[in-house]
């Protein structure tokens, strides 16, 4: 999609926010008041040029419950927007909030399609976008292929681009030799291959990202069993010893607390915990298409036995897996986040977060997470997530565990730029700047 649309901001390679529709910002604090001024020259795909109305326009989409945005939430700081001219417009907030520009990073619609749309209907579209391709034509279930928008103020360098969704994964390398492809997602037991095979080297750069996320273990709060001293004994086995880097074997990085940014400065030690007994008997549910996390849940519930913790593995797919989580349908779970940029985890561990599948309610993480959005300067609100942090560490609702490695295998037809992305969150892009490529 980021071949398709545009936003007013973006997240470019090492995580920095960006203007990408934006030429030029004001910010009157006393006013609360937010100016934007648009670039010139962008259009959407019909020709139509892009103005303030646009933008408008899709931010009452985003906002009205019947479309059901699911980061409705990230919205809440926009008390009203205004059009200036065709290329100024104000947005005016609720109040001082930080991180405002990370969550301008939505792609802008055309007012002119989707004003007064019909929900059910706008579902059912293809809308149009402002980005360097358009939808040429789409094959279900396995083939989508984008052309150039003609109407693009920057052209693009090729002029068609076909993405494929593979029936196995692992056909990514051969279908890089045979020339079928020119760069796939490689999967972790190809990537072990590739130091040992000339031929693929030769034909292919294998290229590592990073997601702005981790793999996690929540408890369910609900249940008494888990306690904070059980909470603490899983703590312990799993950050406070090399039980995640020998699994882990190099395949990523361990993450020491929820807000990433201080992962590698936190300091780890041994929480003070008991022996449990009797027996305790959990539920501890994994997607079955994660191989990695049913491999993890299945080493876990070796190492939980010598705690006396007894853990009965649940894997189900995808969709199945999503549901439980939201019914709360788990003794402890093991699932992964692709987050936003920031520190801001208040979906995750504030009373009303809509990722918040432990259940954790607690008056002081909540007031901490409301006092970081609104802290402006960068200095005092590091230390607000710092106190965070200390809060999270005496509740442990969840544990962080993992930050994996991806790689992109890529032809070696293909220049490659030395600014390629290396960090993506969720609304990123390996080839965000293809045109560049």
């Amino acid at each position: 999609m980021n071949k398709i649309h545009q936003a007013l901001f973006y997240f470019d390679q090492v995580g920095g926010i960006r203007p990408e529709l934006v030429d030029a910002v004001g910010w009157d604090e006393g006013q609360l008041l937010i100016s934007l001024t648009l670039k010139k020259g962008i259009h959407f795909a019909n020709g139509a040029a892009l103005q303030t109305r646009d933008v408008v326009a899709t931010i009452e989409l985003l906002k009205d419950p019947l479309y059901e945005y699911p980061y409705l939430s990230d919205l809440a700081f926009i008390e009203k927007t205004a059009v200036v001219d065709p290329l100024n417009l104000r947005i005016k907030l609720k109040g001082k909030y930080a991180p405002w520009k990370n969550y301008l990073t939505f792609k802008i619609l055309s007012a002119a399609e989707i004003r007064g749309l019909d929900p059910g209907k706008f579902r059912s579209r293809l809308p149009l976008g402002c980005g360097p391709y358009q939808i040429e034509r789409v094959e279900e279930p396995r083939t989508i292929v984008l052309k150039e928008n003609p109407y693009c103020l920057n052209r693009a360098s090729f002029n068609q681009i076909v993405y494929s969704v593979l029936r196995d994964p692992q056909q990514g390398p051969l279908k890089l030799l045979n020339d079928e492809l020119d760069a796939v997602d490689v999967q972790a037991d190809d990537v072990q291959s590739y130091q040992q095979l000339p031929q693929w080297r030769k034909r292919f750069d294998l290229l590592r990202y990073r997601k702005f996320g981790y793999t996690y273990l929540v408890f369910n709060l609900k249940n008494s069993r888990s306690d904070l001293n059980l909470r603490r004994l899983f703590y312990n086995r799993l950050l406070a010893s090399p039980f995640l880097d020998t699994f882990l074997k190099g395949a990523g990085e361990i993450v020491f607390s929820p807000f990433l940014y201080l992962s590698g400065k936190v300091p780890v030690k041994p929480l003070p915990a008991v022996s449990i007994s009797p027996t305790h008997r959990l539920r501890i549910l994994a997607n079955s298409e994660s191989v990695l996390r049913k491999h993890l849940v299945l080493f876990l519930c070796e190492e939980m036995k010598a705690f006396n913790v007894e853990l009965e593995p649940v894997f189900v797919e995808y969709q199945t897996f999503l549901k439980y989580l939201k019914q709360g349908n788990f003794d402890l779970a093991v699932s992964a986040f692709l987050l936003d940029m920031d520190w801001n985890l208040k979906d995750i561990l504030s009373s009303s977060g809509y990722f918040n599948y432990a259940g954790f309610a607690d008056a002081k993480m909540d007031a901490l997470l409301e006092s970081g959005l609104r802290e402006m300067n960068e200095k005092k609100r590091r230390q607000i997530y710092l106190n965070a942090h200390e809060c999270w560490l005496a509740s442990l609702p969840l544990i962080p565990l993992f930050n994996l490695n991806y790689f992109m295998g890529v032809s070696r037809s293909l220049n490659i730029p030395a600014e390629r992305f290396q960090t993506i969150g969720s609304t990123g892009d390996f080839f965000y700047n293809l045109q560049g490529w």
